[in-house]
């Protein structure tokens, strides 16, 4: 008989009661494998370490979140996972998602960077960051593991791992069809059928339909473009599972998605050039306020294609296969200068082809002492990328529209690895754990900047050792310690916005050791871990000049240290609280810089300033790492009882950020300040399970608070991206 992955929907109520859900917690996904009502807290299954292992065994600091989690919260994207994911940052700037864990991302918007957060759907390496919230339709669970992940993951998981595990065909023929609404003209349905074709075949097919406003409003009169920040999706999702026998397993899945979306940044405070500031006009520095009177666009097509085959070789030894094929289109136009004038007119071109393929091989032996996984990684990126930059700002330029500058850069990026990863079990409660892997990448890119260079190659080989290595030791049943020493690294690569500059990796290295505990039979768990690295060799995005644009270089070295605590407790029978708290310190030790932001014409050859003058190139030495906040704190409050035949479950969260810094500077008109928001939610289910009904409201008191800042060197003025304003809506789903 076909087998499934899926839970059923009994199982997705109870995981929902009583896992952890807490923000920024170690939150889980409940498997019931055995059991349907299994939902104990120390039988809960995850594979971030690409096996089955029970949460509170695993030497990590892990974040899942099921299905059932992900609708009741209405966690719809990377943005959401921020305060339910201790030291997760998420930010947004000219189209791509900056992803932080642990003081640890990536400032780079080209296009042609590597994450510091690996993203993987479905075991697949997602390679555009632009790309990251397509995985939101049909999710079964998110799992996020915190710290470099060199071992497992690879060159670009340097900050750590997020796993979008999404839904597979189930055992019985099943449906479901949800509609929602909300505030900024949000609409849409969404819905899947499911489940065997025979006792052998299995199929699932998903579709959404999304549409959204955004909460950036245009105030230019007549603009083509009333609003930014919106998204409009249409997507589509198909599955076919084989078990042509007991131990093989086969999966292929398909999807489609066109997203058509906008971005626009909003200008912070005034240009520092007198005569900019007086052809930017009309402006605004207002929260969610700006004039622009461009048709923007960020447009995405996307197609994936997914092969998973899974063969149990023996009752010991496991066999998987997984490849994936990814091609992707964008064309985004944004209006740069954040007014309504055509001063900088962005628009910019580019597609790629992805190719994959890992296999794993997992194995138990010295009766089941010796756990190991080894295995191989192949990728191979081809993108292709032009970028305009359309401005009459100049008296020089003629027409309204002078094309003043233009890059056209394409890069095939190969990367091949080995990994294995051991866990030994000395004795019942001591184990040794040891891994390491080798990562050979090759980057070829041709560069064309027209008036500056045309035809530049560059050809560059990197190669990294990432080991693994720690010990666990069980106190007791309920409290066990860990302690792991892990190196990453992440790709060097080529600038694709100057004539073919290169940088260097980025390198690792580091522990953490925690403490994992479940008091008051099992009533109470309380997760504590400490961690350190030494950064080198940042990689980070240097504005140049007044004339614009942007190289990539190497800020020196970074010190990271912290501690992180989680809880979730079951007060009473159905009341349930859950937080977290993270305090940490992320700065540079080692780092000297011009800041263009300093006055006109600062760092550039206007500047008379010799480059040994402490007041240019400035010593930022303790200054803090981009959107690292020194501290955030979680509560999360909720409460199920009866009502009408069925049960409400209510829901209530608060979230304290610290500071946040968005450049190495430390610019004040630029950091965002501690801020604080809330969330409610109430979600009814029907006795029979049939009918949920879901409201929300998600920043109660309209906070404002930015996600993003930057200098734009040609306006000479700071801009940035603003966080979502009050969201509230409600959702009717019916299943068959």
């Amino acid at each position: 008989m076909f087998k499934s992955k899926a839970l059923s929907s009994s199982s997705f109520m109870s995981i929902c009661l009583v896992m952890a859900t807490g923000l920024g917690a170690e939150t889980a996904y409940a498997q019931a494998a055995e059991n349907d009502d299994n939902t104990n807290f120390s039988d809960i299954i995850v594979t971030a370490q690409k096996r089955e292992q029970r949460l509170q065994d695993v030497p990590a600091t892990i974040a899942a979140f099921s299905q059932e989690s992900l609708e009741t919260r209405q966690i719809r994207g990377l943005n959401d996972l921020t305060t339910r994911v201790p030291s997760l940052v998420m930010g947004y700037q000219f189209g791509s998602n900056q992803i932080t864990l642990r003081g640890i991302s990536t400032g780079l918007t080209s296009g042609f960077e590597d994450a510091s957060v690996a993203v993987h759907v479905n075991g697949v390496y997602q390679a555009r960051a632009r790309s990251l919230d397509l995985a939101q339709m049909d999710l079964e669970r998110i799992e996020v593991l915190s710290g470099p992940q060199g071992t497992l993951y690879g060159r670009n998981a340097t900050g750590g791992v997020v796993n979008y595990i999404m839904r597979g065909p189930s055992d019985k023929m099943e449906a479901e069809v949800t509609g929602n609404i909300g505030n900024r003209d949000a609409h849409g349905v969404r819905g899947f059928i499911s489940g065997p074709i025979n006792e052998k075949v299995g199929f699932r097919i998903t579709g959404l339909w999304d549409n959204t406003d955004g909460d950036v409003k245009n105030l230019l009169a007549g603009a083509p473009d009333k609003h930014f920040g919106g998204r409009h999706v249409a997507a589509i999702r198909g599955v076919l599972a084989f078990e042509p026998m007991e131990t093989l397993r086969i999966e292929v899945e398909g999807t489609f998605s066109n997203t058509r979306a906008n971005y626009a940044p909003t200008a912070l405070a005034p240009s520092l050039d007198p005569g900019r500031r007086a052809f930017l006009v009309p402006q605004t520095y207002r929260p969610h306020k700006v004039y622009s009177d461009l048709d923007a666009e960020n447009n995405t097509k996307q197609y994936t294609a997914t092969g998973t085959i899974t063969l149990d070789v023996s009752d010991n030894v496991q066999l998987k296969s997984i490849s994936g094929y990814q091609k992707y289109r964008n064309f985004m136009a944004v209006d740069y200068d954040a007014s309504g004038a055509n001063a900088e007119h962005i628009p910019s071109a580019g597609h790629s082809r992805t190719y994959s393929q890992e296999f794993n091989l997992n194995t138990d032996t010295f009766d089941g002492r010796l756990n190991s996984i080894f295995g191989m990684f192949y990728f191979n990126d081809k993108y292709t990328q032009q970028t305009n930059v359309f401005s009459s700002l100049f008296a020089q330029f003629t027409g309204p529209n002078a094309d003043v500058y233009q890059a056209n850069f394409s890069q095939k990026a190969t990367s091949l690895a080995f990994f294995t990863d051991h866990t030994f079990s000395v004795t019942d409660r001591f184990r040794l754990l040891a891994g390491i892997r080798f990562n050979h990448d090759n980057k070829k890119g041709n560069l064309n900047v027209r008036g500056q260079c045309s035809n530049v190659n560059r050809d560059l080989t990197f190669e990294a050792w990432t080991p693994r290595a720690g010990v666990q030791f069980d106190v007791s049943n309920n409290v066990k310690t860990y302690a792991t020493y892990q190196k990453g690294f992440k790709s060097g690569g080529i600038g694709s916005g100057t004539c073919g500059d290169t940088f260097k990796p980025e390198t690792i290295e580091g522990g953490e050791a925690g403490i994992k505990t479940s008091l008051a039979d099992n009533r109470i768990h309380l997760n504590v871990a400490g961690f350190w690295y030494d950064y080198k060799n940042i990689q980070v995005q240097k504005t140049l000049g007044t004339a614009g644009g942007f190289q990539v270089q190497n800020a020196a070295a970074a010190r990271i240290k912290g501690i992180e605590a989680s809880f979730d407790a079951s007060i009473i029978d159905r009341l349930k609280l859950d937080g977290s708290a993270m305090v940490e310190s992320a700065k540079y030790t080692d780092y000297t810089n011009c800041n263009p932001g300093d006055f006109l014409g600062a760092c550039t050859a206007a500047d008379t300033r010799p480059a040994t003058d402490p007041t240019r190139n400035k010593n930022l030495a303790g200054n803090w790492l981009n959107r690292a906040p020194p501290y955030s704190v979680s509560l999360g409050l909720e409460y199920g009882l009866d009502v009408a035949g069925g049960e409400l479950l209510l829901r209530g969260e608060s979230y304290w950020s610290g500071k946040l810094r968005f450049t190495e500077y430390n610019d004040a008109v630029l950091d965002q300040k501690a801020y604080n928001i809330q969330n409610a939610y109430a979600t009814f289910t029907s006795g029979n399970e049939k009918y949920v009904l879901r409201a929300f409201i998600k920043n109660i008191g309209n906070t404002n608070y930015r996600t993003s800042g930057f200098f734009d060197g040609f306006t000479v003025q700071r801009n940035g991206t603003w966080g979502a304003s009050r969201t509230f809506g409600g959702e009717v789903t019916v299943r068959f």
